[in-house]
C-alpha cells in the first residue's frame, strides 16, 4: 500500500495465471468508514449495555415484587391482629367493670352494654400498588394506622393490668375481712327466741332480744361462725358462761349459757373451731345457745349474716 495525491492504493496480488487488482481509496472515505465503525461499536455497546440494564432492573423489580406481597400478607395479619386485640380488650373491659361493681369499687350504673370492640379497622388497606413509589420497602404511611392503634391496645393492656392489681389488693383485703364475718351457724339446732321485742320467758314482761336463740342438747358444740379472738370467757349474771369473739372491722359476736370453755380469753381462733359448748347457765329455761352479733357495738339481727 502506497500513498499518493492523499488517496491509498492496494494491489491484490492472484496466482501466476491471474492478472493483479488494485482498488483506490481515498483518505476521505476510509475516514468515514472509521467513523462508521466507531459508532456502530458504540450503537452495539449501548445496546448490549441497555439489554444488561434492563435485565437487572426485571430482576430487581421481581425482587420487590415478591418482598411488596410478603409485607401485603403481614399487614393483613398485623390488621386481624389488632382487630381481634381490640375486641378482647373491650371485652376485658367489661369484665374488669364488672369485678370493680363485685368488689364495691364503683357504682353498678358504670356498668354498660357490652361492646364488641368496635368494628373491623376498614380504613387499613391490604392493597398494596406496585409502583415506582412503593416500591421501596418502608411501610406506606396509611399502615402507620396499625402500628398506632397497636401502640394503643399495649396502653390500655398496662393500663387494664395495673386496674386489675388493684383490684385484687382490694379483694384480698377484701377476703380478710369476710372471714372475719360471721356468717355461718355457731350450733345445730331449732330456733326459738328470734331478734327484736318479745315476751320475756322469765319476767312475762315485754323485752327486747338482742340475739337468736338456738335450742339444742347440752354439750353440744358451739363453733366460731368467723375469725377473730377472744375478748371475753368468763361467768356473767345473765348470760352464765358467756364467750365474746373480737372479729375486727367492728364486729364482735356473743355466746350465753355455755355449759363449758374451750377457748380462753386472748386466744386466735379461725372459722369453724370449737369455743365452747352449749349449756344452761345464767338466765335460761333450758339448754340452748344465745347468739348475738354486734357492729360497733350496737346489736344486728344474726340471721342477717348466716349464709349457710
Amino acid at each position: 500500500m502506497r500513498s499518493k495525491n492523499k488517496s491509498y492504493s492496494i494491489i491484490i496480488v492472484s496466482d501466476a495465471t491471474s492478472t493483479n487488482k488494485e482498488l483506490f481509496l481515498s483518505s476521505k472515505f476510509i475516514r468515514n468508514s472509521l467513523i462508521a465503525v466507531v459508532l456502530l461499536v458504540a450503537l452495539f455497546g449501548y445496546v448490549i449495555f441497555d439489554y444488561l440494564t434492563l435485565s437487572i432492573d426485571s430482576q430487581k423489580m421481581g425482587r420487590l415484587e415478591v418482598e411488596n406481597q410478603r409485607k401485603t400478607k403481614i399487614i393483613a395479619e398485623l390488621t386481624r391482629n389488632v382487630d381481634k386485640a381490640q375486641r378482647s380488650l373491650a371485652k376485658m373491659e367489661n369484665f374488669k367493670k364488672r369485678i370493680l361493681i363485685a368488689a364495691g369499687l364503683t357504682s353498678p350504673s358504670a356498668l354498660q352494654a357490652i361492646g364488641t370492640g368496635g368494628g373491623p379497622i376498614s380504613d387499613i388497606s391490604t392493597d398494596v400498588e406496585l409502583t415506582e413509589s412503593s416500591l421501596d420497602l418502608t411501610i406506606p404511611k396509611r399502615k402507620v394506622d396499625i402500628l398506632e392503634k397497636s401502640r394503643i391496645n399495649n396502653t390500655n393492656a398496662k393500663k387494664m393490668e395495673n386496674d386489675l392489681q388493684f383490684v385484687e389488693n382490694v379483694i384480698d383485703k377484701q377476703k380478710v375481712r369476710l372471714a372475719s364475718t360471721p356468717s355461718i351457724w355457731p350450733t345445730k339446732g331449732y330456733l326459738t327466741n328470734s331478734f327484736g321485742r318479745r315476751i320475756h320467758p322469765l319476767t312475762g314482761k315485754r323485752s327486747f332480744h338482742y340475739g337468736q336463740d338456738i335450742a339444742t342438747q347440752s354439750g353440744n358444740k358451739i363453733i366460731a361462725p368467723a375469725n377473730g379472738v377472744i375478748l371475753v370467757a368468763e361467768y356473767r349474771d345473765y348470760y352464765g358462761k358467756m364467750i365474746i369473739i373480737d372479729h375486727n372491722f367492728g364486729y364482735t359476736s356473743r355466746y350465753g349459757h355455755l355449759a363449758a370453755f374451750n377457748v380462753k380469753e386472748g386466744d386466735r381462733v379461725t372459722r369453724g373451731q370449737v369455743i365452747g359448748f352449749v349449756g344452761n347457765t345464767g338466765r335460761s329455761t333450758a339448754p340452748h345457745l344465745h347468739y348475738e352479733v354486734r357492729f360497733m357495738g350496737k346489736a344486728i339481727n344474726p340471721m342477717n349474716f348466716i349464709i349457710d
